[in-house]
């Protein structure tokens, strides 16, 4: 009985579990498109067609698994604060649940990899996160907006990104962030830049 060629998400789903399986045991450095290919049963050319690097499949594979662990992806986020502090506060929960998920030895070991990687496709990454991060940002200051609450005009992206980038820091500096961090980072720094007072 010959076995049948997976495709698709199923496929797709392989390679993340292959991916994820390696960085558990040995590390971003151990990581290949071989060993990836050996574990997901399927030719190393399926892989180089759709990820440029181990980098960029082993992001790839966290993404996933932090949208099934967290319930959908930053975007899918149903944001139910009562106020823009609340709103914020439920975002860095969740962005911290999805550090917990990645884990700091991935995190250490995808900064070392991100130096040895083209510039092109980290600056293409940093995009992506980015471009999410920014229309989550947009939904929380809009419904801070539509509860009346008195923005600041014209926040630029570098202020939206405040939080993201600020949780990141630490994660790079790792240092550990809790609840308190997060109330610091709210009350002190994004509160009084977001609220025209």
């Amino acid at each position: 009985m010959s076995e049948t060629r997976r495709r698709g998400v199923e496929l797709t789903n392989a390679i993340y579990r292959a991916t994820e399986k390696i960085i558990d045991l040995e590390g971003m450095e151990g990581l290949t498109f071989q060993k990836v290919a050996d574990a997901a049963m399927t030719s190393k050319s399926v892989i180089y067609r759709r990820w440029e690097s181990p980098l960029e499949l082993a992001i790839a594979a966290v993404q996933d698994r932090i949208r099934r662990d967290n319930n959908g992806s930053m975007d899918d986020l149903i944001l139910t604060g009562n106020s823009l502090k609340e709103d914020l506060l439920q975002v860095t929960d969740r962005f911290l649940i999805s550090i917990n998920i990645m884990g700091k030895t991935f995190i250490r070991g995808m900064f070392v990899e991100s130096g040895r990687q083209s510039g092109q496709i980290l600056q293409r990454l940093i995009d992506q996160n980015s471009a999410i991060d920014l229309r989550l940002i947009d939904r929380v200051l809009q419904r801070a907006i539509d509860r009346g609450e008195h923005l600041r005009p014209n926040i630029s992206h570098e202020l939206k990104l405040l939080p993201f980038e600020w949780l990141r820091y630490n994660v790079f500096l790792q240092r550990e962030i809790d609840q308190e961090m997060c109330q610091i980072l709210i009350n002190d720094i994004l509160l009084p830049v977001y609220l025209d007072k």
